[in-house]
């Protein structure tokens, strides 16, 4: 019975890491028919994040304090697989060993928002925005 449920779990994680890699692909696609002609960059130039924009690793980065406005860039880890949720923003992405989760967002006007994982119901971490 427990194998049961662990093969529904990883059928569900499956599906959310299709539905999750096809939405980003149709946002690159939005996004690149919004922004200007590509014009030829290095890796490293491709990767750095906006001016303002933070990049944060949880559980290592346990609170990350933002500005109102400010775009956040967060990678949840975990060493087995769950969903991390950031529920007041309404936000989720899978992530496991071998699935990195990733959450991009921009800071809501201010508040402190839990980071947490649903099937281990534990808190990873906190962001905090605003004074």
């Amino acid at each position: 019975m427990r194998g049961r449920g662990l093969l529904i779990f990883l059928a569900t994680l499956v599906v959310l890491l299709s539905a999750l890699s096809s939405l980003r692909t149709s946002s690159e696609k939005k996004e690149t028919k919004q922004t200007a002609p590509a014009t030829t960059t290095s890796a490293a130039a491709a990767t750095k994040p906006a001016p303002g924009a933070v990049s944060a690793v949880m559980p290592a980065d346990p609170k990350v304090k933002l500005a109102p406005g400010q775009q956040l860039t967060l990678q949840i880890r975990s060493a087995s697989p769950d969903v991390a949720a950031i529920s007041e923003l309404g936000l989720k992405a899978p992530v496991g060993p071998d699935v990195p989760g990733e959450i991009v967002l921009i800071a809501p006007s201010s508040g402190s928002f839990d980071v947490t994982l649903q099937v281990a119901k534990r808190s990873v971490g906190e962001i905090v925005v605003g004074d």
